[in-house]
């Protein structure tokens, strides 16, 4: 077969005996990635066993957009039609707490984005993937238990079947039993939750633009999903509400334009709210040769910048290009590092309202509205297509360095040590996240790539405590 010849380095467990059938590409999970992945390898020419155990999955509220890459993606596959069904996004339109501007921040060089209703998503791939000559959908089809090379599930009738394959892939997302099958610590840690709420007739604000919105308990995220439909995603803090309508409508409706209001009353008394859980797990683990992982199965974060489905795609796409499982960890690993840091810093600084952040908020905002070369490289970077982990290092010190800049003006003009201290505190934590906390996963070493930019920061935090008198670096 094509992919044994391809992938003979891939299957580190031969001597298992067939018990029902081969197949050189298995993957459990039939969701948007799952069936990319499948596609993608049929189309090197590979024969996919494609399995679905909840049907139903694609109507529970999940990713509807796609940045450029993940589109461009679909196109290689030949799903240029899916695209064309979908709604273009030009970037993303951040609207800040204090009702000024927005900030409009648009993909690069003409590119375009892409949402769409996740169920239609799911629905297109799926009939994708069925059609393929290559590909075997099981739509009922629930994977019980891995042994080697060696998968057993149960079809729809209830009956097992034991298949053996070349390669076996965890698109299963988050609760995944490829993953689970690896004996990984599950390393999941939540962060908040998300509401999703329907609205009817109402236009964006700025059309052809994801819009997030500032002011509420947390971030609002709102893209088009049909002609006349815009969800959307609320996120709510632990322990700051209630999950119900009256508690939602009180808390963000304040945050959502005059013209929404009426519709957002009107979508929490006509429908239930969707709800899901946002976690965050480090893109750290890839699988096994024999075995690998894509998607959420591999890691994931909070959905704010509404990567993780482009970042999934790129996953099953470079998995059925390279010629071994050590190329694609490797691959992977080097272009997943910046799209994950810049999310997890974003909904931080976005979140966090501590003097610190609140500062480097306003220095981001500033950035973005009057450096139009950062704002380019913002979106490379959430897009997928800027994968150097050291752009995000200099352009996150550097902002940081305008942060501490204009809180040691503030504090010249206040005298309030007391709120210096604090920003000291805070600024200390931020360097402390980038050198050591979530910026190990890039597993790369940065340190000279940003010596002057750390160097020129250390000087304003040192005036900061010289001013202050305190000793908390």
């Amino acid at each position: 077969m094509i992919a044994q010849a391809c992938f003979q380095d891939w299957n580190s467990s031969n001597g298992y005996p067939v018990t029902a059938r081969s197949t050189d590409i298995l993957v459990i999970g039939a969701g948007p990635v799952g069936c990319v992945t499948a596609l993608a390898f049929a189309r090197k020419g590979a024969s996919v066993l494609l399995l679905e155990g909840n049907p139903r999955s694609s109507h529970r509220l999940a990713g509807e957009c796609l940045h450029p890459t993940g589109v461009h993606i679909l196109e290689s596959l030949g799903l240029g039609d899916l695209v064309g069904s979908g709604y273009q996004g030009h970037g993303f339109a951040v609207f800040p707490a204090d009702g000024s501007e927005p900030i409009l921040l648009q993909y690069p060089d003409g590119a375009c984005g892409f949402t769409c209703e996740h169920v239609a998503l799911v629905s297109a791939l799926r009939a994708a993937a069925s059609r393929h000559n290559f590909i075997d959908f099981v739509s009922s089809g629930h994977a019980l238990a891995i042994a080697g090379q060696r998968v057993t599930f149960a079809d729809e009738n209830g009956q097992r079947r034991t298949v053996q394959a070349d390669l076996i892939v965890g698109a299963d997302g988050r609760s995944s039993l490829a993953r689970a099958s690896l004996g990984l610590k599950d390393q999941r840690h939540y962060v908040s939750s998300m509401a999703g709420v329907l609205l009817d007739d109402v236009q964006l604000l700025h059309e052809g633009f994801g819009q997030v919105l500032l002011g509420g308990p947390g971030p609002i995220l709102a893209c088009r999903i049909g002609p006349s439909k815009v969800r959307l995603f609320l996120d709510v803090p632990p322990g700051r509400m209630e999950k119900d309508q009256e508690s939602l409508h009180a808390a963000f409706e304040p945050a959502l334009p005059e013209i929404w209001r009426g519709a957002f009353r009107q979508a929490l008394a006509d429908r239930p709210i969707a709800w899901a859980s946002n976690q965050r797990r480090s893109r750290a683990h890839y699988g096994r040769p024999g075995l690998a992982l894509v998607g959420d199965a591999v890691g994931h974060y909070h959905p704010l910048t509404a990567v993780g489905m482009t970042l999934g795609f790129m996953d099953g796409y470079y998995l059925a290009e390279c010629k071994s499982f050590s190329d694609y960890r490797r691959v992977r690993t080097a272009q997943s590092g910046a799209a994950e840091l810049l999310a997890n810093s974003l909904y931080r600084v976005f979140t966090q309202n501590d003097v610190a952040s609140l500062a480097l908020r306003h220095a981001i905002f500033q950035t973005w509205r009057h450096c139009p070369v950062e704002s380019r490289r913002t979106m490379r970077l959430l897009s997928g297509e800027e994968t150097d982990t050291a752009q995000f290092h200099r352009a996150f010190v550097r902002v940081l360095v305008q942060a501490a800049q204009q809180v040691l003006q503030d504090s010249l003009l206040s005298m309030d040590w007391k709120q210096t201290a604090r920003a000291l505190k805070g600024f200390a934590w931020w360097l402390g996240w980038l050198a050591t906390g979530e910026a190990e996963m890039s597993g790369e070493d940065h340190t000279d790539s940003v010596a002057p930019e750390k160097s020129k920061l250390k000087k304003v935090l040192g005036s900061l405590q010289r001013l202050q008198g305190t000793k908390w670096l």
